[in-house]
């Protein structure tokens, strides 16, 4: 797999950077499955990674496009189904690292926000619920 040195995230798939909460739930040969940092995001919020050093759609390979949808599927049924979640929300910026990666983040039944305003919003939560999200995440994906 090609690597950047430089890059964020081909610094923490090689074991350089704080690993994520609760570590990787999913891996294949395209992509990895991590929760977000706890203090950006909320519980059960996920990123997958490109696992090759590409910035976007554009980059990839038909391969890895197909295997992204096919892992989206998995991503947006297991969120839903281990934490509750009555929606998914996929945003992808690619501002802060320029590494192919998407956030997924859930919307509770209760979460008053929806849509952009929820996205828009300072989400946090603490390091043992970004854990727990996970371990129950890691569970639903199997």
């Amino acid at each position: 797999m090609q690597s950047m040195p430089e890059c964020f995230i081909c610094r923490k798939h090689a074991g350089l950077e704080a690993t994520p909460p609760g570590g990787y739930l999913y891996e294949d040969e395209h992509f990895r499955v991590c929760h977000a940092p706890a203090a950006m995001a909320l519980p059960g919020t996920l990123l997958i990674e490109s696992r090759r050093h590409a910035l976007d759609f554009a980059a990839m390979t038909p391969e890895e496009a197909a295997a992204y949808g096919v892992l989206l599927t998995r991503v947006y049924a297991a969120i839903k189904r281990a934490i509750g979640a009555e929606r998914v929300y996929t945003l992808v910026t690619l501002e802060g690292a320029s590494h192919f990666h998407s956030w997924h983040i859930p919307r509770l039944p209760e979460t008053a926000a929806r849509g952009a305003r929820l996205l828009a919003e300072d989400h946090s939560c603490s390091e043992e619920q970004a854990v727990a999200a996970a371990e129950a995440i890691r569970a639903a994906l199997r």
